[in-house]
């Protein structure tokens, strides 16, 4: 443990590029709660790697403008005189690379994502649907029909989901119109003619099909380019199990 402030400073400092990296992947690509040494070896590896990206590509340029950049070696064995003697241009190259290793890490995780992985078993049922899924397809827009628990239907465009990978019944759907809504048997109708938004609790979801729409090229309508089944099969209402693609 770091035993002064100077050195916890530091500390952070060095592990800023991952923890960079772990809030943006996990913004593009959220997962599930790992434990917490997975976590930190994450960060930590994640900033020992992007650190000595930065640090290389300081190399390259110390060698090609020796003169524009603090002499390392001097550096190395003076130590705080070489520092208090150039402390302005030590601050301004040390800030320098720290921000591109924060760069990199930006770079990494915000682009890797969008090559087409296998489904990581890590990954929420909804984000794989809603996102991953959608990607790949070259999705426009995705329609969902649930099935709710009382034994009514509604149906409508995805508008907005939670996107916490913990699989939980606290989750909410956003659709938005056109709507498709059937009351259960002893239920009551609903008009949504003019309704902009439904939040529908994944607690209350039994059944959702998805349907994936993109933009067509001459008329400017809509093509369905394919349908996925997820039914809830577990003791917990909302959380989608096994999935099908007809």
């Amino acid at each position: 443990m770091p035993a002064t402030f100077t050195s916890l400073l530091l500390l952070i400092v060095l592990l800023a590029p991952g923890f960079t990296y772990a809030a943006v992947r996990d913004r593009h690509r959220p997962e599930r709660t790992s434990t917490a040494f997975r976590e930190t070896s994450r960060v930590v590896l994640a900033s020992v790697g992007f650190n000595a990206a930065a640090l290389i590509s300081f190399a390259c340029v110390r060698i090609s403008a020796p003169d524009r950049t603090p002499d390392v070696g001097r550096l190395v064995r003076e130590r705080d005189p070489y520092v208090r003697a150039h402390y302005a241009e030590t601050l301004m190259w040390t800030a320098a690379v720290l921000l591109l290793a924060v760069l990199f890490a930006v770079l990494v995780a915000r682009f890797l994502p969008r090559r087409r992985f296998a489904v990581n078993p890590e990954s929420s049922a909804w984000w794989v649907l809603f996102d991953m899924n959608a990607r790949a397809n070259g999705t426009e827009w995705i329609r969902v029909e649930c099935e709710l628990i009382d034994g009514s239907h509604l149906a409508g465009r995805v508008h907005h989901y939670s996107s916490n990978p913990e699989e939980t019944g606290d989750r909410e759907l956003a659709l938005g119109p056109p709507f498709e809504y059937r009351p259960a048997p002893d239920g009551e109708q609903r008009d949504l003619t003019d309704t902009h938004r439904v939040v529908i609790s994944a607690r209350q979801i039994k059944f959702l099909g998805v349907t994936y729409f993109s933009r067509s090229g001459g008329s400017g309508g809509s093509n369905a380019l394919g349908r996925t089944a997820a039914r809830s099969t577990g003791p917990a209402p909302g959380q989608q199990g096994a999935q099908r693609t007809p």
